[in-house]
């Protein structure tokens, strides 16, 4: 009993690490926003935008031989996956502007800060999830990772992604170790 009441306050204690950095990167994103307004940042995102077009447009001359409706899909799946969903853009024309790439950059930052941020939170606290899972799995080693250290980097890696991994990995061990008592019974 006391194993499990153990796992259950450092399961919540992960995920409510991995909701402070959610709340710090909002928090910093505003931040951010902020300082682009006072700055006057969006002729800087325009310069970047306008040269990466000119870039593009030399390096993908083979998209003169290709469909554009074929086209267009490959760019609006790159769309997506910089971006996120959108409002449903199916035009043929691909589009870069000073505010995605802003926008762009505004996430690799906050996800490169969330990530530190859940490193140095797993390294202070010393939380070791991969040594969590492989106990529910009953294999009673910490797999192919001996360094300690590095299994700490990982689980900070994960808090720092927030607490969509964070969930998804605990659940995963739940059911490893429900797995493992429903087998042993």
């Amino acid at each position: 009993m006391y194993v499990l009441t153990q796992v259950t306050i450092l399961f919540t204690l992960v995920l409510a690490l991995s909701l402070t950095v959610e709340r710090f990167l909002e928090v910093l994103k505003a931040v951010l926003a902020m300082v682009d307004d006072r700055l006057k940042w969006r002729h800087f995102w325009t310069r970047r935008a306008e040269a990466l077009k000119k870039r593009l447009e030399s390096k993908m001359g083979v998209f003169e031989y290709v469909d554009p409706k074929k086209a267009a899909a490959i760019l609006n799946r790159f769309e997506q996956l910089l971006l996120g969903e959108k409002d449903g853009y199916t035009g043929t024309v691909p589009v870069i502007s000073g505010d995605m790439l802003r926008s762009a950059g505004f996430k690799l930052i906050c996800k490169s800060a969330g990530i530190l941020l859940g490193i140095f939170m797993a390294l202070w606290m010393q939380i070791d999830l991969l040594k969590i899972w492989h106990d529910a799995a009953g294999t009673g080693m910490t797999g192919n990772i001996p360094s300690a250290t590095l299994r700490i980097v990982f689980s900070g890696i994960a808090i720092g992604l927030g607490s969509g991994p964070v969930h998804k990995m605990i659940t995963a061990i739940e059911q490893k170790r429900g797995k493992k008592e429903g087998g042993a019974q």
